[in-house]
Formats: structure tokens, sequence, C-alpha cells
């Protein structure tokens, strides 16, 4: 269930903006969704832009080569990428011939993750913060006050309570 929360707005483009999504917002969506129908539905990505840009995917510290077979459920922990540097960054992007070297520890394919309401953590990084960022907190997401006074500092919206606890962030 959602709770009450309050709504700030910010101004876009404040810096600390990007570091504050790649320590990570709450989203409340839809488990059983796959994580393709997640970025498109319910964050917004133009399907090709999650298709080609968004190139390194986890799920709870997974990465995941099947964006249409691995399903989100209540309290995952997501984070979205564009290409990571090096061989390791290499091994981690989706559509790698090297990524057969890391099955055992890729996000596996379900369908048994039932329908239902979800809280998702969600971090972007590089790229995908810069160039996503802005079409995400146009929804509004989840964050604790006290993270949006840290990172946003003096760009912080006037009208954020002036105690701890979470408010949605929306420019």
């Amino acid at each position: 269930m959602k709770e009450k929360l309050k709504t700030v707005t910010m101004h876009a483009g404040i810096p600390g903006t990007i570091t504050l999504l790649q320590k990570g917002v709450l989203l409340h969506t839809t488990s059983g969704m796959s994580v393709r129908e997640f970025m498109v539905e319910e964050i917004g990505l133009n399907p090709d832009y999650a298709e080609n840009r968004v190139r390194a995917i986890f799920v709870n510290g997974s990465p995941v080569d099947d964006i249409d077979g691995v399903k989100i459920a209540d309290g995952d922990e997501i984070s979205l990428s564009g290409a990571l540097p090096g061989i390791s960054g290499i091994a981690m992007c989706r559509d790698t011939p090297i990524g057969a070297f890391r099955s055992d520890i890729s996000a596996k394919t379900s369908d048994a993750v039932s329908a239902g309401e979800a809280k998702i953590f969600l971090k972007l990084f590089n790229l995908i913060a810069q160039e996503a960022g802005p079409i995400l907190l146009e929804k509004g997401v989840i964050v604790q006050a006290e993270d949006v006074r840290n990172y946003l500092k003096e760009g912080a919206p006037k009208d954020l309570p002036p105690e701890d606890g979470p408010v949605i962030l929306k420019i």
C-alpha cells in the first residue's frame, strides 16, 4: 500500500542529483513485470533506449542478460548502467560473449513471481543517470529528506521538511 508522503519539487540539473540517483531511490511498482517492462512502463524509457543504451543491469547484485525473462519482485534492488569500463565491465554487460563466464552469478529467468504491489530500490549510474534521471524524476521518486539535503546541498528544495523521513521528489 502506498503511504501518504509530502511531495517536494526540485529544479532540473541541480548538482548532486546524479549522486542521489546512484545512491538509490524507492519506487512503487508492480511485481511480476519483466525488467524490460519495468524500464519502459514504470521508468518511462523509450524501448530502443532500454534495449540499446542500458547495457548493464543488476537485480539484487546479479547481472541480467534476459531482460524479458527476469521478473522483478517486491524488495528487489535494481541497478541500471550504460557500458562499464574494462574487462570486468564488459563481462557484466548484456549480450557479450564473455557473459558465459559468469553464468553462475547471473539473474535467472522466472515466471514464478506473482503480480502485486511492490517497492523497488532503483540505482542509476553513469550516462543512464544523466539521460534517464530526469525522466524518472518527472514521475517522482521516494527518497529520504536527509539524503536530499546531503546530496543537493544548497540546491535542495526550499519546501523540504526539516525532519528526516521519506518524501516524494519530483522535477
